[in-house]
């Protein structure tokens, strides 16, 4: 897919997948047509003069980037989202349950959700933990995309838990305090309310993802899967800058072992991640760890994750799971 866009007269830099968005933006003096993968999602904006971002006023798709309103998008001829993914008009069938945990940890009250499949919610279930709750809940739908999958006979039964942050990088940038809550307030409270077999899923999204590989490397003795969309592993705990080419969690996996956990990596070959995550995988199965690598031609963006949403669940909750 030929690319040509055209810049209005108020930008100075295009922004993009291609450019890493705030990394690195493209001077308008230096743009050309580009080439894209026939099978690409594609988010722009234009940045002017004063630094702010705006949508391509030339560019009628829908927005649909609900971090950034001004991200326009384009998608090649043979692009198809996962056709299990944003069910038109589907509600969730289960039962869903709004609790709010008094953390001792933290030193404030947080609220989390608990998603049961219709009809056991009193059952003993696997259970999978979701970082970034409200927007995998909202944004990505994810209890209808279970439902759909689960009606056919394709996942095991499971209870979904969705906690959200409030102070999101503080809390999933090696904070030892959040995994501490997570672990000895916000699981204990879901399992209050929804039995768990034993068996859990750390499941999450860029930081996210790199919280939950965290929080699952660390305590095997409590979950078994990992599930990561886009996760964060350019971070390290000693600079914030994500650029900066420290892996750390490559690093523990390095010099660890991996075994024992299953992991599912998903990510985008047009964002700012995808080597880090070539690289974790390698490291995993080269250390002989039960993993998978998915990618799509997208970037960063929840367009991307919805479409990765079953691939997870069906290697997170396998139907033959035991």
């Amino acid at each position: 897919m030929r690319v040509v866009l055209q810049a209005p007269r108020f930008a100075t830099h295009l922004l993009s997948d291609l450019t890493d968005w705030q990394r690195r933006p493209l001077p308008v003096a230096e743009l050309a047509p580009f080439d894209l993968p026939d099978d690409a999602y594609f988010e722009y904006a234009w940045q002017d003069a004063a630094g702010d971002r705006h949508p391509d006023p030339a560019n009628p798709n829908p927005r649909l980037n609900p971090w950034w309103e001004y991200a326009s998008n384009l998608a090649g001829p043979a692009w198809r989202p996962d056709p299990d993914a944003d069910p038109a008009g589907a509600r969730p069938r289960g039962r869903v349950l709004k609790l709010e945990v008094e953390s001792r940890v933290l030193g404030q009250r947080r609220r989390l959700l608990v998603y049961s499949p219709a009809g056991l919610a009193e059952a003993e279930l696997p259970l999978v933990l979701f970082q970034d709750g409200k927007a995998y809940f909202g944004w990505g739908r994810t209890p209808q995309v279970y439902d759909r999958l689960h009606a056919r006979g394709e996942v095991a039964a499971a209870h979904l838990v969705f906690v959200p942050p409030q102070e999101r990088t503080q809390e999933y940038f090696f904070n030892g305090r959040y995994r501490r809550f997570l672990l000895e307030e916000a699981l204990p409270a879901a399992e209050a309310r929804c039995r768990c077999d034993g068996r859990r899923t750390a499941w999450g999204a860029s930081l996210g993802g790199l919280l939950s590989a965290q929080l699952a490397w660390e305590r095997r003795d409590l979950f078994q899967t990992v599930v990561t969309q886009s996760g964060a592993f350019l971070f390290s705990p000693e600079t914030r800058d994500p650029f900066a080419g420290q892996e750390a969690f490559l690093a523990q996996v390095r010099a660890g072992d991996p075994q024992g956990l299953r992991w599912h990596l998903d990510c985008g070959t047009l964002e700012w991640l995808i080597g880090s995550n070539r690289r974790l995988a390698a490291a995993l199965g080269g250390a002989g760890a039960d993993v998978t690598l998915v990618t799509r031609n997208a970037g960063h963006n929840w367009v991307n994750w919805r479409s990765g949403l079953a691939g997870g669940f069906r290697r997170a909750l396998p139907r033959n799971f035991a």
